[in-house]
């Protein structure tokens, strides 16, 4: 006897926005570099956004969680270039 599925998978829709969410990421890091190029002031940028970033998150996550994003950021980033191989230049 033959089985019939009739059953419909639908995107995993953790996973749809994750990817979103990563594009966004990658696409806005990449028009905050040219940018900080452009005007020569990575430093001001890097205010900016993250000025930018912080009053947003605050009013969507509130301020403990927007200061833990933060922090999470800056560990992960640590996390990375500790395990980065110093002797690769490239």
């Amino acid at each position: 006897m033959k089985k019939i599925n009739n059953v419909i998978k639908f995107p995993c829709l953790i996973k749809k926005k994750r990817e979103k969410m990563e594009q966004i990421r990658d696409e806005v890091e990449l028009i905050l570099s040219k940018y900080a190029i452009d005007k020569s002031d990575l430093w001001a940028v890097s205010l900016a956004a993250g000025r930018f970033a912080s009053i947003n998150l605050e009013k969507f996550d509130g301020e403990e969680h927007t200061i833990n994003f933060f922090k999470n950021c800056i560990e992960t980033q640590k996390k990375f270039e500790l395990s980065r191989d110093s002797s690769n230049i490239s």
